[in-house]
């Protein structure tokens, strides 16, 4: 049984207190067994089986360990920004290298906690890709810019860094949404990460054995990166609280999330909020139907409990039945099944109640279920009990009636598609019409459109003001080099919401004007 400590200071810490994470597998095939043998271990009963079903304890925070975390953050805070630039964009580097080399382990801790296969390799790409040279090096050159020159003086722009900033990553997939604070490093800052105390085991991998060792092997300081574990409002009240603390990266629902950002706003401190999503993929009439398709079929990745995945497809009504024959055929393709199975792309789903309500209330305002739906267990049979649901879609004939879903109007956390077909007298009417539901959306991380049309391209680009990122021709959930893996308007991001550079975000803008004495000899 693997041990996981936390990191203060610099410092493994063992606290002798600990949680004990089973293994997923076990779970869902025989849920209290491995609960059974996690309360025998809390009450030190020895179980000889537990190996079996039981991969790892972790640390969770005395009651003053999150306090001496913010201490040490900060003591590492007045060294590390002023480090110089060249060293901090080493650092991410080395990054980038140890991910490279840490691939596997990292993925195995992944399954471990119930990720798939291909999903953990699409989680593991998005961090890759975020951290390859050339978007370091341009992220580097952006925080310190020369933009002009008159007479004997020069202007510059230069980003400084804000002090400590708090991490406050997802439940879902913590690990791979925690790394873009890792950006927070090259502008200055020092970090304090709190993994999911139900899901910590990746994150603290990561943090510790990718994140921390490449820090340390540059000379950072002790307390420049440290991971607390434990109760998530006492350690939010505690961030918020102190006057160490500079910036609090919380993701979550946009529910609590918009709440807490208003409350570190209150407290003098930068929230910098990544929140639900609702992103909508569109096809016009002229699209690469295949790669639409392919495109579309990631909104069930992680069974839809990803933010950053479509969760709803607004479709041309000249295409929209060849579209939705061929999606429903490579939709039945998809397995359930245990994750550490390489051919399962399904996993549990959390919000079985949230999934009816929704389905219900779009067939009630005219919506038509066109397969799936059904419950399973991860064999892949029909079971009142099963913990999987067959991924379902609803076909949407009436555009302005979408609207009025909630299947539309709110994010689906559950494998549930809405397919809206858009009709009007024209290309142009049909274009307007895709543009009212597209502005309509109250979320703003992604959008994505496939378009063959020159004309239309630039409709798009120009219409679609309310999203973090617009993906033309490309995979939704892809990455691009140069930009933010994060950030969304509306209900994603707050009032300050755009696409997040977290380099950017956890450091202020400072005009610098520096004037020479004219060198003898010189006009």
């Amino acid at each position: 049984m693997r041990i996981f400590t936390l990191l203060v200071n610099g410092q493994d810490l063992d606290t002798g207190a600990y949680e004990y994470f089973p293994y997923t597998d076990q779970v869902i095939k025989d849920f209290k067994t491995p609960y059974k043998v996690i309360s025998s271990l809390k009450k030190n009963i020895s179980v000889p089986s537990a190996n079996e079903y039981i991969y790892a304890k972790y640390c969770i925070d005395e009651d003053e360990t999150n306090k001496k975390a913010i201490e040490s953050a900060y003591n590492a805070s007045q060294k590390f920004r002023y480090f110089p630039v060249s060293i901090r964009r080493k650092i991410l580097g080395d990054i980038h290298k140890n991910l490279l080399e840490k691939k596997e382990e990292l993925l195995n801790l992944f399954v471990v906690e119930g990720h798939p296969r291909k999903l953990c390799e699409w989680e593991f790409s998005g961090m890759e890709k975020a951290y390859r040279p050339e978007s370091l090096d341009f992220f580097k050159d952006e925080l310190w810019t020369e933009v002009g020159r008159g007479k004997n003086e020069t202007m510059y722009l230069a980003r400084k860094p804000d002090g400590v900033v708090c991490v406050s990553p997802p439940k879902n997939a913590p690990c791979s949404n925690s790394l873009t604070a890792g950006f927070a490093l090259l502008a200055g800052n020092t970090l304090i990460v709190k993994p999911p105390l139900r899901t910590p085991l990746a994150t603290i991998f990561l943090w510790k054995e990718i994140v921390w060792k490449a820090a340390k092997a540059n000379g950072a300081p002790d307390g420049t990166v440290n991971i607390v574990i434990g109760n998530s409002k006492k350690i939010t009240d505690e961030w918020i609280e102190s006057p160490f603390v500079n910036d609090i990266m919380y993701f979550g629902t946009s529910e609590k999330g918009l709440e807490i950002g208003k409350r570190i706003y209150l407290a003098g401190k930068k929230p910098i909020l990544e929140l639900s999503g609702n992103d909508m993929l569109f096809v016009w009439k002229d699209a690469d139907l295949d790669n639409a398709i392919n495109s579309l079929l990631d909104a069930f990745l992680g069974s839809t409990q990803i933010c950053m995945v479509p969760k709803a497809a607004i479709i041309h009504e000249s295409i929209y039945d060849r579209f939705l024959k061929k999606f429903s055929v490579e939709l039945r393709k998809m397995k359930v099944g245990l994750p550490s199975d390489p051919k399962t792309c399904l996993t549990p789903v959390m919000m079985m109640k949230e999934f009816n309500e929704f389905l219900e209330d779009a067939i009630e305002k005219g919506a038509k279920l066109i397969q799936g739906g059904e419950k399973v267990n991860y064999e892949g049979n029909k079971d009142n009990k099963g913990a999987f649901i067959i991924p379902a879609i609803v076909s949407i004939e009436n555009g302005e009636k979408a609207l009025e879903m909630k299947v539309v109007k709110e994010e689906n956390f559950f494998p549930l598609l809405p397919l809206v077909k858009v009709k009007g007298s024209n290309d142009e009417d049909i274009f307007k019409k895709m543009m009212t539901i597209a502005n309509s959306n109250e979320y703003g991380l992604r959008t994505s459109l496939w378009v063959k049309s020159s004309l239309y391209t630039r409709k798009f680009i120009r219409y679609i003001h309310n999203s973090g990122l617009i993906r033309i021709n490309s995979r939704h959930v892809d990455f691009s080099l140069f930009l933010s893996t994060h950030g969304g308007t509306g209900r994603t991001g707050g009032p300050y919401g755009e696409m997040n550079y977290i380099w950017q975000k956890t450091t202020h803008l400072q005009g610098i004007s520096l004037t020479r004495d004219k060198i003898p000899g010189t006009k």
